[in-house]
């Protein structure tokens, strides 16, 4: 995965994180993306954390998650180690983050003509049993 690709699942994170359609695992993923944002900064001597500006940011917000996706991206372009540790955190999280924020539209339609059972669905877990 590309830094371009981690940072758009940020924001995907921050949706994912946020009011009525919050998930854990979206809550997982922001508090995660967080305490890397953390770890980094603390170790920054350029002060941009220090204050607390980005380590305490409201998914909700749009400016705040912008401003944070906006530092991200310029922490990975001067830092290949963060770079690294970024993609990293999307990859861990990418598969729950795509899953929660994709659509399936099952169809039958036009001239189907069906001679049993159709299934229809998006995640499965386990068999499934016609008999």
């Amino acid at each position: 995965m590309d830094v371009a690709a981690a940072l758009t699942l940020a924001g995907t994170a921050a949706a994912a994180a946020t009011g009525g359609a919050a998930s854990a695992a979206g809550q997982s993923a922001w508090e995660s993306l967080l305490s890397l944002v953390r770890r980094v900064g603390g170790r920054r001597a350029d002060g941009e954390l220090q204050d607390g500006r980005l380590t305490a940011v409201d998914p909700a917000d749009g400016e705040q998650v912008r401003a944070l996706t906006g530092w991200l991206g310029e922490q990975a372009r001067a830092d290949e180690e963060f770079a690294g540790l970024l993609c990293g955190w999307a990859e861990r999280h990418a598969p729950v983050l795509r899953a929660e924020h994709s659509e399936v539209h099952n169809t039958v339609s036009g001239s189907a003509h069906i001679n049993g059972t159709v299934v229809q669905a998006r995640d499965i877990n386990g068999g499934i049993n016609l008999g």
